[in-house]
């Protein structure tokens, strides 16, 4: 028998795409529990996407948040209405989902929150040192003293950095204790929210659950599921699951296309946004209360802007954990698909690149002429009905990491090269050429370029990617794709200083970049103006390598400066300057 896959068409990228549109042991089960009266609405076709854009670009203060605002487009008409689902937990998701799951329970998403009640094991402090920063007063007893791990009702986060630990009053009612483990470190480090540990800054159902477990009802304190688990990003599953079983080992096609319309793809950058940000509801909370995948983000909170300087450093780059969808909404990443759309040359070949549907449902198109998913094939994505640019997912895979860290889908250079390399229709993007100095002119040999060939010198991720401090400690990747280039910014390092300290003063080094990108652009202008109809293409093409790098030469300053000079004596522009 066929297994069909249970999702709608949405992108997910390359490496675990095929966990989704091929899963051998998907089975379909009917469950004993008590259903509710579900009304279905009119089937509409299942081409159509059913998820909305979030290409939110932040600029400065208010003009984001407006912004963010006019670009996300209204939810598509042909979705079930989840609005009265209930959440039916990751038990029931696994049934069918088995491999998913199994990957999933070992992610660092799925181990956002562990109950410790009965098993110490998951706490990884040691308890034999800093009693000092452990003092607790604690409900009923007489005098303060260190919490142990018998007072631990819960583990907060994996310990990729550090672990943060609960402590239960009553149910429904728990409170952050105020010392955390520095994994790294390996030592206790104060957690100091507030004055005193009875302040409202330590109540954990207020202030942390909602991106630590799936299903939070507020109401009294209780969730479904601990940690991020299916429906934290899918969308609450009672309906997707009732329907499943009422269509049985065999849907028809008709049953597929409300099947998989009846849960979200979590392809939408809104779905991480929700917890992988900053902001505040109308009612200051600091979580969307209300929020479900499929819906707009920004009707529930507003992220916070780079005016507000206890979030942002002055380069523009975060200094609080969780913001890289804040950071992501000011990057071209997530502009990509709407400046492809500006443009007079975008082809829908382009969407590659610039969106995440393309690569998609190109493997959904593939997978059922191979039969190995069921239904109809999705109709390829255009530059019409593309939805997303290019999202967290398309670097990402929130379902596990057991290959490359940070849920990455590929190495780091081989992912950012994917995109950002020269393409076959023309000359477009050619970092990665001009980074690495290869022959790109013909009659004009490559130079390595320095950073490229420098023994472990810096990649792709080094600078676009820096880690940035951030205010609870420790560091973290910022997401604006933008090096640091605020310099002797007090508590924040520099993108260059940190190779270059024995070679130039940080005034110096920002000197020489912006004197390399002056002239470079004054260089390509002078000679973009001195082309005829009578020049040789190689000249257009050096000017359309160099410019169209993006990097104004930086990223190999010698090869782009060779690129220049061969030109500049093509078009007699030395003998010009010469006589003037």
């Amino acid at each position: 028998m066929s297994a069909f896959i249970l999702m709608n068409d949405g992108y997910q990228s390359s490496e675990w795409e095929n966990e989704i549109v091929r899963q051998p042991d998907v089975q379909f089960h009917v469950p004993t529990r008590t259903r509710k009266a579900m009304t279905m609405p009119s089937r509409t076709p299942w081409l159509q996407p059913i998820w909305f854009f979030c290409a939110g670009i932040l600029f400065l203060g208010l003009g984001f948040s407006l912004l963010w605002l006019e670009q996300t487009p209204a939810a598509a008409q042909d979705v079930i209405d989840l609005s009265d689902a209930d959440y039916i937990g990751a038990s029931e998701c696994s049934s069918c989902h088995r491999d998913l799951a199994r990957r999933h329970d070992d992610s660092r998403h799925g181990l956002a929150l562990i109950d410790t009640s009965r098993d110490k094991d998951p706490i990884l402090a040691d308890f034999s040192v800093g009693a000092e920063l452990r003092q607790v007063q604690f409900p009923g007893e007489d005098a303060p003293r260190a919490f142990e791990a018998d007072d631990i009702a819960y583990v907060i986060g994996s310990g990729r950095y550090s672990q943060r630990y609960l402590y239960e009053v009553e149910r429904g009612d728990n409170r952050v204790l105020p010392a955390e483990w520095d994994v790294a470190a390996g030592e206790w480090r104060p957690l100091s929210l507030a004055t005193s540990w009875d302040d409202p800054a330590y109540d954990w159902e207020t202030n942390c659950a909602y991106c630590h477990t799936t299903g939070l009802n507020l109401e009294n304190g209780r969730w479904e599921d601990d940690g991020v688990q299916c429906e934290s990003c899918h969308g609450p599953g009672e309906i997707h699951e009732e329907l499943a079983s009422d269509a049985g080992r065999n849907p028809d096609e008709e049953e597929l296309v409300d099947i998989r319309a009846s849960i979200n793809p979590a392809t939408d950058p809104q779905v991480c946004g929700q917890c992988h940000s900053r902001g505040t509801t109308a009612e200051g909370q600091p979580f969307p209360v209300g929020f479900r995948p499929g819906s707009d983000l920004s009707a529930s909170f507003t992220l916070s802007t780079t005016d507000q300087t206890d979030h942002w450093w002055s380069s523009g780059h975060a200094n609080q954990a969780n913001m890289q969808f804040n950071e992501w909404s000011a990057s071209a990443h997530a502009s990509s698909l709407s400046s492809l759309r500006e443009s007079d040359q975008a082809e829908d070949s382009c969407l590659r690149c610039h969106s995440s549907d393309y690569a998609y449902t190109q493997r959904l198109i593939a997978a059922v002429e191979s039969e190995d998913r069921g239904g109809q094939a999705p109709a390829p994505a255009t530059l019409d009905s593309a939805q997303f640019g290019v999202g967290c997912i398309s670097c990402h895979n929130p379902h596990s990491e057991a290959e490359f860290d940070f849920n990455l889908i590929q190495e780091p250079v081989s992912l950012c090269a994917d995109c950002h390399t020269n393409t076959p229709e023309g000359i477009h993007h050619p970092s990665k050429e001009m980074f690495e100095g290869v022959d790109f002119v013909e009659g004009i040999s490559g130079f390595v370029g320095a950073h490229f060939g420098a023994e472990d010198g810096p990649t792709c991720a080094s600078c676009h990617m820096p880690s940035v401090p951030i205010s609870s400690g420790g560091e973290r990747s910022s997401h604006t794709f933008a090096p640091v280039l605020a310099f002797n910014v007090e508590g924040l390092p520099d993108s260059c200083s940190s190779c270059h300290e024995d070679q130039a003063s940080p005034e110096n080094i920002s000197a020489l970049i912006a004197a390399i990108q002056t002239d470079t652009q004054a260089r390509l202008e002078t000679a973009r103006a001195a082309v005829t109809d009578a020049t040789p293409a190689w000249v257009t093409q050096a000017l359309d390598f160099v410019e169209g790098d993006g990097s104004l030469g930086v990223h190999n300053y010698t090869y782009a400066d060779a690129l220049l000079d061969a030109v500049y004596e093509e078009l007699g522009l030395y003998t010009t300057e010469a006589g003037q």
